[in-house]
């Protein structure tokens, strides 16, 4: 059984009318939150051995400040196509991750990230910022992760 770890970015700062959205960073509470999150994934026992993050600012700093909390080094791949795309393109995306990983955090945005658990659990979730959906997939494969195929075990949220 393969351990599927999706996380919204923590609180966000408001847009500046001068900015991207792709460059806003995350709020002070945002830092608290994600800090939390870490501690929730340590005491879980819920390392991942891969983690894939949108390459934005916000979730950035979310991974920055639950690394901090975890207190190890984890691997990770920064991805544009988490921020640009779409519930087909997160699941290529994790269709490329290889078979060794049995714990995997996606840390993306939302709505995507609230469809595809949604559609990978085949229930609906909703993510609150820094939410944390942890999804159990019986598959041997990332290759064979496709809606439906995931149960959704626990909904971590502040």
């Amino acid at each position: 059984m393969k351990n599927l770890l999706l996380m919204r970015h923590a609180t966000a700062e408001e847009k500046a009318i001068w900015q991207k959205d792709y460059d806003r960073e995350i709020t002070l509470f945002g830092e608290r939150q994600a800090g939390e999150a870490g501690l929730w994934l340590k005491n879980q026992a819920l390392l991942p051995d891969l983690i894939l993050c949108s390459s934005s600012i916000r979730t950035r700093l979310t991974l920055d400040n639950l690394l901090e909390q975890i207190g190890q080094k984890i691997p990770t791949q920064y991805e544009r196509d988490i921020y640009y795309g779409s519930e087909p393109d997160l699941l290529s995306l994790l269709h490329g991750v290889s078979d060794e990983v049995d714990t995997l955090l996606l840390i993306g945005h939302n709505p995507t990230i609230s469809f595809f658990a949604s559609a990978l659990a085949n229930e609906e979730v909703s993510f609150n910022p820094a939410a944390i959906a942890h999804l159990h997939f019986n598959g041997y494969s990332w290759e064979n992760l496709r809606a439906g195929t995931c149960k959704l075990h626990f909904l971590y949220q502040q």
